[in-house]
C-alpha cells in the first residue's frame, strides 16, 4: 500500500517546494519584477495573478509610490504542472490631491 502512495507523495513534495512569492527585484532603472508560483497550492490563474499584482502594489506603496504599467505574464501551465505568474511593473510618484481650495493634500 505504501509503495503505491510513494510516487504521489514525491510529486507533492516536488510541487510544494516550488511554491511561493519571490522578492521584488529591480530589473532596470525604474522597472521591477515579482514572481509567484502556486506549486501544489490549488489556486486559479486569477487568484495567482491577483496575488502577484497585489504584491507589486504593496511594494510601490512601501516606497510611497503607486503601481503603474503592470505587465502580467504566466507560464501557461496546465494539469499538475505548477502555475507561475510574473508581474513586471514601475512605481511612480503619488501626485498630491487638490482639495478644491487651491491647496494640495498629501
Amino acid at each position: 500500500m505504501l509503495a503505491r502512495l510513494a510516487p504521489a507523495a514525491a510529486l507533492l513534495v516536488l510541487l510544494s517546494a516550488c511554491a511561493g512569492m519571490s522578492e521584488v527585484t529591480q530589473v532596470d532603472k525604474h522597472t521591477y519584477s515579482v514572481t509567484n508560483s502556486a506549486g501544489a497550492r490549488w489556486l486559479t490563474w486569477v487568484e495567482l495573478k491577483n496575488q502577484t499584482l497585489q504584491r507589486a502594489d504593496e511594494y510601490c506603496q512601501s516606497i510611497n509610490s503607486k503601481l503603474v504599467k503592470p505587465k502580467i505574464t504566466s507560464n501557461s501551465a496546465t494539469g499538475l504542472t505548477p502555475k507561475r505568474a510574473t508581474v513586471t511593473f514601475e512605481c511612480a510618484a503619488v501626485e498630491p490631491k487638490d482639495n478644491g481650495n487651491g491647496k494640495t493634500q498629501q
